[in-house]
């Protein structure tokens, strides 16, 4: 049976895809209410962000990943591999530092000021987001299309 968009991925990779994309563009909006100056909508959104991150983690894509791991370790010159390596890494990069901004900014909520020392590991946080991101849509083109 052919998944969401037409491709041989279970309905599981499929999802995840939406909720990753989805993620990303909350990720993009929060940024947006930064700009305007909104911090509590913006830490908000990057709260849920994370926790929609971690869900998809957590469920669908850290099991298959760990079980995997040793043939992942031992065919690291396959490009399929070496793209979900990259994918993987940047990935639970992006999720510890997320997790390590959204406790930061739960625990003083009430001051901005702690936020903006923290201003370069967002920025990181980011950009490791995006590059987990488009790995992860390479990583289901090279797996299922």
């Amino acid at each position: 049976m052919p998944g969401i968009f037409g491709t041989n991925a279970p309905l599981s990779a499929d999802l995840t895809l939406l909720v990753q994309i989805l993620s990303f563009i909350l990720l993009l909006l929060a940024w947006v209410y930064k700009a305007k100056r909104k911090f509590k909508i913006h830490g908000s959104m990057m709260s849920v962000a994370v926790v929609m991150h971690f869900i998809t983690f957590l469920i669908v894509m850290g099991p298959p990943f760990v079980e995997s791991f040793s043939i992942l370790a031992t065919n690291t010159q396959q490009t399929v591999v070496q793209i979900l390596l990259v994918h993987a890494i940047s990935g639970a990069l992006s999720l510890i530092l997320g997790f390590y901004l959204v406790v930061a900014w739960t625990l003083k909520m009430s001051s901005i000021k702690p936020c903006l020392g923290r201003k370069r590991i967002m920025d990181a946080t980011t950009v490791l987001w995006a590059i987990s991101l488009a790995f992860g849509l390479a990583t289901y083109v090279a797996l299922y299309v």
